[in-house]
């Protein structure tokens, strides 16, 4: 074989996998950064932070003054509710400064489950109250929970024909709005939902164990 189509070939072969290695290294850490600063700010707490500041604004800066998490922290945690579509992003000079999509609702006075993750009968209790159409930042006020476990549910009541995710997007491809609601017919008959209860939860709790979102 010819020696410089093999350089060509190793070249380019570098080209594919160095960026998609760059892509997993990136995943690890943003992942990694999820959990061990949940501590220092949980997921709801960190709305609550956005809603409570005098223009309902925070940049990475800001939060890492006020807490004890690095700049990179920062923007790792604003990053990943901004591309689920919870938090907008505003451009003022060089720095980006993030907002609630929605209002802060936490009036629901929901009687959920001591559980470390989502229940079917909690899920059916939020759908209730939110009259069947659930958003991202709903789930996360209502339980508690950080977002990366709440995505890992969701994708499995989707996968379960229970729920289905709907996504508004934005012409850069930035998801605007995301939203769930159930699927028939668990939308017309709930009861039936329920009764897969069990057999779900144990589902859930491996899925959760073996991935490691839970310990």
């Amino acid at each position: 074989m010819d020696s410089k189509f093999i350089a060509l070939l190793v070249l380019s072969t570098a080209f594919i996998i160095l960026p998609l290695l760059f892509v997993l290294i990136q995943s690890i850490y943003k992942s990694k950064v999820r959990k061990s600063t949940q501590g220092t700010i949980s997921d709801p707490d960190l709305l609550r932070f956005i809603h409570n500041e005098p223009d309902r604004m925070a940049s990475p800066h800001i939060l890492s003054a006020k807490t004890s998490l690095s700049l990179n922290e920062a923007r790792s945690r604003f990053g990943e509710l901004m591309m689920y579509g919870i938090l907008n992003r505003n451009i003022g000079g060089n720095r980006y400064y993030f907002s609630l999509k929605n209002p802060l609702l936490e009036d629901k006075n929901l009687t959920l489950s001591p559980d470390p993750f989502l229940t079917v009968e909690d899920l059916f209790v939020i759908f209730e109250a939110y009259s069947g159409r659930v958003s991202a930042q709903d789930l996360i006020m209502a339980t508690g929970l950080p977002l990366s476990i709440l995505k890992r549910e969701m994708r499995h009541f989707e996968k379960e024909g229970i729920t289905r995710s709907m996504r508004g997007y934005a012409p850069n491809g930035l998801v605007m709005q995301r939203f769930f609601i159930l699927e028939e017919p668990y939308r017309s008959n709930p009861e039936r939902f329920r009764a897969k209860a069990d057999q779900l939860d144990l589902e859930l709790k491996k899925i959760l164990v073996d991935e490691k979102y839970l310990v």
